[in-house]
């Protein structure tokens, strides 16, 4: 049988597939035979030439075009820089004055024999100062504008004479100690509170406020720009909390001060208050509240309470009679009544004693320590200077 015959005998399916098979393989016969013949030396050889070829023209491409970009820089800078010199010159020209033009005169004289002999004469020997040709103007004194000093009065002392008159002898001891005194007008300084406090807001606090002590800074500061050297001092005042300003009012107890050897003390009451550094009167401070858990402890006590008094009433029957209400406790009844009334006589007791602790446990308004504050004394006060040991200072 023919191949044909065979061929005809197949299926349109079967055919496809031949006629595709054959095509795939001369496909594939092509490649390959390509493939050979460019891995062939000839092609190898001619592949390399043409490569050698362009190399070799890439360099003077590349260097024409750096020369060329070299010499634009090179022009671009050599323009800059003479930009720059004329910029400079007209600078110059503008700042410097053109030269004075000198007036036309006569040409100087030629000095005679006898006028050189005579200025030799005259020459001023060696050493000496050439007295000036024009006699210079007097300087001009403008007085400095006056500066306003601070006055500062010295630390806590008593001025006693070593030598006292009869007169001043002969005095009464009482006026001596009355003249040693020191009026301190109202004023303001700065101190640091050294103690905190907790500022009790309850109608007892008012009645009690807490201590505190301050110790003073810096001079302080009276009217007219006049200082007194206070540094150093110590203020006793009392705090009292402000629920509705979050604040504690601080006011003025006394004022202590020692002088530099302790020969002098002052120890006087003054009045006045302290601003915070906000400038505001009083001092600014915490809010702390613990009263919450006494009062939870009261409501708890409060409602075992109820229930005793309620299982005490449960076992209570009443009759009404022609005489009266009566009540009457049930025989089997009786030790539920007695717990009862023990479980509510209990939880009022201790009712009253958590409700004492919460009335004690107010809100206080808490501060702390190291706090920089002004002090501020409202109330002019006259100081008086105790002396110990020798007066003569």
């Amino acid at each position: 049988m023919s191949i044909k015959d065979r061929f005809s005998r197949l299926t349109p399916f079967q055919k496809n597939l031949c006629v595709w098979s054959l095509v795939g393989a001369g496909a594939l016969f092509i490649v390959v035979v390509g493939y050979k013949v460019s891995r062939s030396p000839v092609a190898e050889r001619a592949r390399n030439q043409e490569k050698t070829r362009e190399i070799s023209l890439e360099p003077d491409l590349i260097q024409k075009t750096m020369l060329r970009e070299q010499r634009k820089e090179i022009e671009a800078m050599q323009a800059q820089i003479a930009k720059l010199t004329k910029s400079e010159e007209n600078r110059s020209r503008a700042i410097v004055p053109p030269p004075p033009v000198a007036p036309k005169s006569q040409l100087p004289e030629i000095p005679s024999a006898d006028q050189v002999a005579h200025s030799a004469t005259t020459v001023p020997p060696y050493g000496s100062v050439m007295p000036p040709r024009y006699p210079a103007p007097p300087p001009v004194h403008t007085p400095p504008p006056p500066k306003e000093e601070e006055k500062i009065i010295g630390g806590i002392g008593i001025l006693s004479s070593q030598n006292p008159t009869p007169s001043a002898a002969k005095e009464p001891a009482d006026k001596k100690k009355a003249e040693r005194t020191v009026y301190l007008p109202p004023s303001f300084m700065e101190a640091m509170l050294l103690t905190g406090f907790d500022a009790s807001t309850s109608g007892e606090g008012k009645n009690n406020p807490e201590p505190l002590l301050l110790r003073i800074q810096a001079p302080a500061v009276l009217p007219n720009d006049v200082k007194a050297n206070l540094r150093g001092c110590f203020i006793i005042a009392e705090a009292v909390g402000k629920l509705n300003k979050e604040r504690a009012d601080v006011r003025l107890v006394s004022l202590s001060c020692i002088g530099r050897k302790g020969q002098a003390v002052i120890d006087a009451t003054v009045k006045g208050f302290v601003t915070d550094s906000d400038s505001k009167v009083g001092l600014s401070g915490r809010v702390v509240s613990k009263m919450g858990a006494a009062t939870a402890r009261a409501v708890v006590a409060g409602i075992f309470g109820g229930a005793g008094n309620a299982l005490q009433a449960s076992t209570i029957t009443q009759s009404t009679t022609a005489l009266g209400s009566t009540s009457v406790v049930n025989a089997d009844q009786l030790t539920k009544s007695a717990a009862g009334g023990g479980l509510a006589e209990g939880s009022k007791t201790l009712h009253d004693l958590y409700l004492d602790l919460a009335k004690q446990a107010t809100p206080v308004i808490e501060v702390g320590a190291a706090k920089k504050v002004t002090v501020v004394v409202s109330e002019g006060k006259e100081l008086a200077i105790k002396n110990f040991g020798n007066e003569a200072l």
